[in-house]
């Protein structure tokens, strides 16, 4: 089955192993989050006989991938580029559909996937450079180079399924390692889809393709051949992962949840803050793990800046991914939904000015699928659940501070270390506040990355955010092990070297 033929919904995806679709009655639905009487496709469920097969594949390729040359990589890591581009419509209404994200920001990831893999050929001669050469004063010297694990087990989550897809495998690919790749069940179609062109283009068995629920990713996980997992989800499940790599010391790569302080200074603008802050803390219906989860603004200020917030969630307008009209979309499944729910209720409950706000598109359908309205909480307490706990929804709250310490002090005091924001009309003094935030990444006026920062911030971080790093010019290095020779030289007869 082709690419471009596997595009009209409702669309039927096999397993992907060895380069050949293999099917099966057993299958996983994928409804519409904003219509769960809508299905939008299937895959099919995979078994643990499916990953022995597909490692057993990925195993069988891995010598021959790894020989391939660095010119040969990049040219066919275009070639997946230009695969994604040429479906880049069809794919981003799938997506979109599937993912519950409304369409321009699932137009804007599925090219950001095929970006993400030209990024990593164009640095890919710098990584993979000839192996270093140091000579001794004896005749002796030492080579070190770098070289790819060998089969690399890729987990992807359903938030922003492709282009996490891309962030993975494209260095892995690029490195010289070979890839069985996992999406989410929540969100599989786009990513088996994006696999499926990786997978057509490459050598046989260099990308493989499982989908299924917790047992296949154990199986995956503990699989003696694979060498090394890349996981981005929740700290629970890679908690799981961990304990089982541990047993075979598989080497192990985490991108993780964030609870992401944004901190305002006494000399922010408070107009273009709440711009852009709701720009990032709404978008994807607040499923980011990077999106702003907690605002500290000083006290003297946080009326004005709560109104100014309030008047700008108002704007947002909810409803089906595929409706022109909607700026937020719905959750993507029912768990997340019940949380962020339960979190706003128990708020509402402790006594908090919780608004619900936005525009509701079309109240007939509303509860035919996991919508909720975006929210502020706007006299949040520090030590408020809500503060607490990544929410990973629609609903945003404010945090009073009496000083700048104790504003630095509030944003660090959290298990999390992800990214942060610090806002001020002083370049200079924020970026000093921003240099003492404990995170992997801190943003200057604004919580969404610039074009630079995009190509060469390391994406992960700190404490229970994550282990290792993804994109920019290291992502390549999660991939890659250092392989040294110390060449000795023997004595000769009359004992000269």
């Amino acid at each position: 089955m082709s690419v471009a033929s596997s595009l009209t919904a409702p669309v039927h995806l096999g397993q992907f192993i060895d380069g050949r679709e293999q099917t099966s009655e057993q299958v996983i639905e994928v409804r519409n989050p904003g219509r769960l009487v809508e299905l939008v496709g299937t895959v099919v469920a995979g078994t643990t006989e499916d990953v022995d097969a597909a490692v057993g594949a990925a195993a069988a390729a891995a010598a021959g991938w790894a020989a391939t040359g660095p010119q040969e990589r990049i040219a066919l890591l275009n070639r997946i580029a230009d695969g994604i581009d040429a479906v880049a419509d069809d794919l981003t209404t799938l997506v979109a559909q599937e993912n519950g994200s409304v369409r321009e920001i699932i137009r804007r990831e599925v090219a950001g996937a095929a970006a993400a893999f030209r990024r990593v050929g164009a640095g890919l001669v710098d990584k993979l450079a000839p192996a270093r050469h140091e000579s001794g004063p004896d005749g002796a010297f030492v080579t070190v180079a770098r070289k790819p694990f060998g089969v690399v087990a890729c987990i992807v989550p359903w938030n922003a399924p492709l282009i996490l897809t891309a962030n993975k495998i494209a260095p892995a690919l690029a490195a010289g390692n070979t890839v069985v790749l996992k999406p989410s069940p929540f969100a599989p179609l786009g990513v088996t889809l994006i696999g499926r062109i990786a997978a057509s283009i490459l050598p046989a068995g260099v990308v493989d393709i499982v989908n299924g629920q917790g047992e296949v990713g154990a199986a995956l996980i503990g699989h003696p051949a694979v060498r090394k997992i890349s996981f981005t989800g929740g700290a629970a499940t890679a908690r799981h992962v961990m304990r089982q790599a541990a047993d075979r010391l598989t080497g192990v790569h985490f991108e993780l949840g964030g609870n992401d302080p944004a901190v305002v200074l006494d000399d922010a603008d408070l107009a273009v803050t709440a711009d852009r802050i709701v720009e990032s803390a709404f978008r994807r219906a607040g499923q980011v793990c990077y999106a702003v989860k907690r605002v500290y603004v000083p006290r003297r200020h946080v009326a004005e800046f709560g109104r100014l917030l309030a008047e700008r969630v108002d704007r947002i307008a909810v409803g089906d991914a595929l409706d022109p009209r909607a700026t937020m979309g719905p959750l993507n499944n029912a768990g997340q939904f019940e949380k962020v729910r339960s979190l706003r209720e128990r708020a509402l409950a402790a006594g908090r000015d919780v608004r619900e706000l936005g525009t509701v598109l079309d109240a007939d359908s509303w509860d035919e699928g996991y919508f909720l309205r975006p929210t502020v909480v706007l006299d949040a307490r520090h030590d408020d659940e809500l503060v607490r706990e990544e929410q990973f929804g629609p609903v945003l709250p404010v945090i009073a501070y009496d000083s700048e310490e104790e504003a630095i002090t509030m944003a660090n005091d959290t298990e999390y270390g992800l990214c942060s924001s610090v806002w001020s009309r002083s370049a200079e003094h924020a970026a000093q506040v921003a240099d003492r935030i404990e995170a992997g990444m801190t943003i200057v006026n604004n919580h969404l990355f610039s074009p630079v920062g995009t190509r060469e911030i390391p994406f992960g971080g700190w404490k229970q955010s994550g282990i290792g790093w993804e994109a920019s010019p290291y992502g390549i290095d999660e991939y890659l092990q250092f392989h040294s020779v110390d060449v000795q030289t023997l004595p000769g007869p009359d004992g000269q070297q």
